[in-house]
């Protein structure tokens, strides 16, 4: 009895200091979650103009035909490794795995799928409205038919192997895709290693 009564003592203590602090007649549940702290929703950024309305929020309209990005030339004049006669290329290479998944774009329309005539490469055409066009070429093999909606980022086809060429028209005329595809140069591999470092300042002489 000696050590019961100091412990009946202190549960006595604690259940009156509750129930001072429990109004009268509140649940014990409605107390909990009155002395519970809010939680407050982080604030948007305040230079974030679509804040709220994430589902205006606009996406790019573009993106790259191949999931790993490796540029091997853009469009522009060159030397012919046959012929050794400069030629103004209008396509933009990228490196390419055999059976690797060519990717759309842009959304647009299947125009066509077939053989190009002097190298009898499978290759696929799409339409993206406004009169701009891309081809995609050599394919191993096509995933869609003529007519078919696509949308960006959807696999068109399959590469053939080592190289993929891609090349965008506007009204007919060949533009550089690498415009289209609105994406600095700098980022990928490729084109570091054919970058060349910066020259290293020399220091000015002394005059006398």
């Amino acid at each position: 009895m000696r050590f019961w009564l100091p412990a009946c003592l202190l549960i006595s203590a604690l259940a009156c200091r509750d129930d001072d602090r429990r109004a009268p007649g509140e649940p014990l549940q409605a107390q909990a979650q009155a002395e519970r702290p809010s939680v407050v929703a982080p604030a948007a950024p305040v230079d974030d103009p679509f804040a709220g309305i994430g589902a205006l929020r606009p996406e790019p309209w573009t993106g790259w035909p191949l999931e790993n990005v490796d540029i091997q030339s853009e469009a522009g004049w060159r030397i012919d490794p046959v012929s050794g006669k400069p030629e103004l290329e209008r396509a933009v290479s990228f490196a390419a795995e055999a059976d690797a998944f060519v990717l759309a774009i842009a959304p647009g329309e299947v125009f066509e799928v077939g053989r190009d005539e002097p190298s009898g490469a499978l290759e696929l055409v799409l339409d993206h409205g406004d009169g701009i066009e891309s081809r995609y070429a050599p394919l191993s093999d096509a995933l869609v038919h003529a007519g078919l909606p696509v949308t960006r980022g959807a696999a068109i086809g399959l590469a053939h192997g080592k190289t993929l060429r891609l090349t965008v028209t506007v009204d007919g005329v060949a533009v550089d895709p690498l415009l289209v595809l609105r994406q600095p140069l700098h980022r990928w591999p490729a084109l570091l290693r054919t970058v060349p470092s910066p020259p290293t300042p020399t220091p000015p002489t002394p005059t006398p």
